[in-house]
């Protein structure tokens, strides 16, 4: 069959528009090609991340995407059947009973970290040295990350929050991103079975290399450090060449500028830019004369690896320096933070961010804890002033010092209570010249 009329047909698989005789004629495909079945589960995934996204696009306030079309019902019970017959053969050929090959092992992890597994969550019990099958990583605290190292020694770090799901079978690696940061250090890949990091706007195509990912409900930014890296965008199949020292951002407006370029010279300065920066949090648009504001979300901790406590309410945002400027964000020795907010009344607030190697993975992550009172003439208004030495670093394993790093994101968060917390803005300030 030729790959033109194999792929008519799964396009109208996936739009409903297959009639009951290309239905057949698919089956039977189906279970005479292992070549075509990798095809068809490429296809597949790349159709619910861009029905994924394009839903969770949708739901926000005022947005605009190009429709994609909704599965209709199936209006005869042979079509139905039939459908279901197919996706049972295609999951039973890739994933048969039984199957539990290890692909990668825990290389080292810190904090909240959620390991599920064929249905089972391991939460508690992670090692560094276990071993792993497919399955899903939730990292789900500001504080933690894990690393994960492929049988071929390719090595993935995951800062939280981040959920991401692994797997390694007949079509090569897959590592789909649902939020959060990546670090990619990807061996040389077999011919014809690339990598592939998929995100709920964009699908890279890596064939051994060095890259940062970081992804959002609605983008996905990514730079290059090594090798060359293929990005799609899902909204309208746009291809880009990603080379080292480059960056390219995929978000779901496809009218959005969708092109790699230089990251550029790295910048001492930064203010945080609302939407283009947020990367957790709900964002609320001021009415004229009133700023934009990102609300802390809602989500629980339920304990750093290996305790068992009650699950404890946190509340954060987050931002970082946008994809979209490809210039690097380094800290010098004199930089400072100026936090402006909103509280409803007087609380403790927990302020820190994490960086990266220049042209690498996360080299740390800095925190450090302030009582903020709020007066009742301000409407909660706070503003707070942090330099780097008011920041301690949070494992033993990251860098002493976070000067001549990446700056990665920044939070700011509050425990158990609900205050209201929100964020105005973030900005950095670098006084001096950094040293080389």
């Amino acid at each position: 069959m030729k790959d033109e009329h194999f792929g008519d047909l799964c396009n109208r698989y996936f739009l409903s528009t297959i009639s009951a005789e290309e239905m057949a004629e698919l089956d039977c495909c189906l279970k005479g090609s292992q070549d075509l079945r990798v095809k068809f589960a490429a296809e597949a995934r790349l159709d619910t991340n861009l029905r994924d996204a394009a839903s969770s696009f949708e739901k926000k306030e005022g947005s605009e995407i190009s429709t994609v079309p909704s599965r209709r019902k199936w209006q005869w019970a042979m079509g139905a059947a039939a459908a279901l017959v197919l996706i049972a053969l295609v999951v039973s050929l890739f994933y048969p009973e039984g199957k539990t090959e290890r692909i990668a092992r825990i290389a080292d992890l810190n904090g909240a970290v959620t390991w599920i597994a064929d249905g089972e969550q391991t939460e508690g019990r992670l090692k560094v040295g276990n071993e792993l099958t497919g399955g899903t990583l939730e990292v789900s605290s500001l504080d933690s990350w894990a690393e994960i190292v492929f049988r071929d020694s390719s090595t993935v770090w995951v800062s939280g929050p981040a959920v991401v799901t692994i797997s390694d079978g007949g079509a090569g690696k897959m590592i789909r991103l649902r939020e959060g940061d990546l670090f990619l250090d990807v061996s040389p890949q077999p011919e014809g079975k690339p990598m592939r990091v998929i995100t709920p706007s964009a699908e890279a195509v890596v064939l051994g290399t060095q890259f940062n990912v970081s992804a959002s409900s609605s983008s996905t930014s990514l730079t290059v450090n090594e090798g060359t890296v293929q990005v799609t965008r899902l909204a309208d199949g746009s291809v880009q060449e990603v080379e080292a020292d480059h960056g390219v951002v995929a978000a779901l407006e496809h009218e959005s500028p969708f092109q790699a370029s230089p990251r550029g010279d790295s910048v001492r300065i930064w203010k945080s830019e609302y939407p283009r920066d947020v990367r957790q949090g709900s964002l609320r648009f001021g009415a004229e004369g009133h700023p934009d504001v990102l609300r802390a979300e809602t989500h629980l901790f339920r304990g750093d690896y290996g305790e068992k406590i009650d699950p404890i309410l946190l509340h954060s945002a987050v931002v970082g320096p946008a994809a979209g400027k490809m210039q690097p964000v380094l800290l010098s020795k004199e930089a400072r933070f100026l936090i402006q907010g909103h509280l409803d009344q007087s609380f403790q607030v927990s302020f820190g961010f994490g960086t990266h190697h220049a042209r690498g993975g996360l080299s740390g992550k800095f925190s450090t804890d302030r009582k903020i009172e709020v007066e009742p003439d301000t409407d909660g208004y706070f503003e707070v002033e942090l330099t780097l030495a008011d920041f301690r670093r949070l494992r033993s394993r990251f860098v002493e010092s976070p000067v001549g790093h990446e700056l990665g994101w920044f939070w700011v968060q509050t425990t158990k209570k609900d205050v209201g917390l929100s964020v105005y803005s973030v900005e950095l300030f670098s006084p001096e010249p950094i040293s080389k």
